[in-house]
């Protein structure tokens, strides 16, 4: 897939705001117009969940992928993928006729950066395939300016329709480059800094929206920035594993008291006569309501 390196975004953060810390986010007042930058060479989901392998995973398991072909591997649950503009143009009519029965595509990022490719992708998925949109959150601005942009972005497409699937808030390493190595901006904050950016987000697209957004994360990263901490417990996870072990024994890595619904287990799917691979994920249930995020009466 692509290098684990962010330079055009980094670039672009550089030029667009003073550094600062990332204990104390910088907001953009309510009242300024978002002045959007196209997404081109963030990571994708699939670098984040090699280097969760590569980084913690036993050696038995570097560098495994499990191949999974559409239709013929789909025969024991529902799955889904889930693309950004790293997936280029999407054939969405061969991936609802390969069975493909949910897709979630990702929106925007930060406070002012949207893929490229999500209102095309937004509107094109057909009447088969049930759409959901995901943010990946940092570590560098309030998760209100950041729920204000991913909204904004949503909205732009078409908005939110009562069959979609409830927003994503993508919570895992977000990695910049400082003196040389990557650093992962969360690292600096505290678990309870983290939560309250977290809550922030999902407060405010929960209101917008009425749905309970689900988490996507790697219990690594969980582990090592929330620990123990239970103040997001209501929100369901979307666990990232490529393990072969994890594959084996047919259950991810979960984090401990938090549910998962969703389970992304390789980047190399593929349509039966295609070549182009993609990320494929399990839903854990029976019916993708269970990913509507609409509270229990």
């Amino acid at each position: 897939m692509r290098s684990i390196l962010l330079p055009a975004v980094c670039i672009v953060l550089a030029l667009s705001a003073a550094p600062v810390s990332a204990q104390q986010p910088t907001s953009n007042p309510a009242s300024v117009q978002i002045e959007w930058i196209d997404l081109t060479d963030d990571m994708s989901r699939s670098d984040l969940a090699s280097f969760e392998v590569l980084k913690f995973g036993p050696p038995a398991d570097k560098n495994v992928r499990r191949m999974f072909v559409f239709p013929k591997d789909a025969n024991d649950g529902i799955y889904g993928i889930d693309v950004s503009h790293h997936n280029g143009v999407v054939d969405w009519q061969a991936m609802e006729k390969s069975g493909v029965k949910f897709a979630y595509m990702k929106a925007s990022q930060g406070d002012r950066f949207r893929d490229p490719r999500f209102a095309t992708n937004w509107k094109s998925t057909g009447t088969n395939i049930r759409r959901g949109a995901y943010h990946f959150l940092t570590a560098d601005k309030p998760g209100k300016d950041q729920a204000k942009a991913y909204l904004a972005v949503l909205e732009a497409a078409g908005g939110l329709k009562p069959e979609d699937l409830a927003p994503v808030v993508d919570l895992e390493w977000d990695f910049v480059k400082q003196g040389g190595k990557q650093v992962d901006r969360w690292e600096t904050l505290t678990p309870e800094q983290i939560v309250q950016v977290v809550s922030d987000f999902t407060a405010e697209v929960k209101a917008a929206t009425g749905r309970i957004p689900i988490i996507y994360t790697a219990a690594s990263w969980w582990n090592a920035r929330i620990k123990g901490n239970q103040a997001l417990k209501a929100h369901p996870h979307w666990i990232a594993d490529y393990r072969a072990t994890s594959i084996k024994n047919k259950a991810p890595q979960s984090v401990k008291q938090h549910a998962h619904v969703v389970w992304q287990f390789t980047d190399s799917g593929m349509l039966d006569g295609f070549a182009r691979k993609f990320d494929v994920n399990k839903l854990n249930g029976a019916s993708l309501d269970r990913l509507l995020g609409k509270p229990v009466p």
